[in-house]
């Protein structure tokens, strides 16, 4: 069974941009496909329906690392959802990845989502419309205390 949510290309607020070469070489130890995504920031997607985000194939153990715009270190928990990414509507799909960092608001909106791709995909603009396809159950439970020391959580 095939989920498809669609939705549209958003701005996001840069973070992702500036702190991705600093960030994926250290998620990409627990998830080596992603890789290649620093270069390409993330894309930021506003879902036309709601995505459980709670369960993920991939959460990774809280890391330590230091974000470029910020004197101090942050501790963070990372989940990934894989999807095939649309854009535009009806033209090529590229395997993708649902980021879920812990420290942010978007993870626990259920009517956006942040993408990683290892390719830069030139059908990517703001207002474009996408599709996300998830083409399987996501079955890994977000750990207990994911986003309680930011203040969120799923529930």
């Amino acid at each position: 069974m095939v989920t498809r949510i669609n939705g549209t290309v958003i701005p996001g607020d840069g973070t992702a941009a500036r702190n991705n070469a600093v960030l994926i070489p250290l998620i990409a130890a627990y998830i080596p496909e992603i890789a290649n995504s620093s270069q390409f920031g993330t894309i930021n997607v506003r879902l036309d329906r709601p995505l459980d985000k709670s369960r993920a194939d991939v959460w990774t153990q809280r890391i330590i690392w230091q974000p470029v715009q910020r004197m101090e270190r942050r501790i963070e928990a990372f989940g990934f959802i894989n999807i095939e990414f649309e854009c535009p509507l009806n033209g090529p799909q590229y395997n993708c990845w649902i980021l879920l960092p812990e420290g942010s608001r978007a993870t626990y909106c259920a009517d956006k989502a942040e993408i990683i791709a290892n390719v830069f995909i030139e059908g990517v603009v703001y207002g474009a419309n996408c599709a996300i396809d998830i083409r399987h159950t996501p079955s890994v439970a977000a750990p207990p205390a994911f986003g309680l020391i930011y203040g969120m959580s799923f529930h």
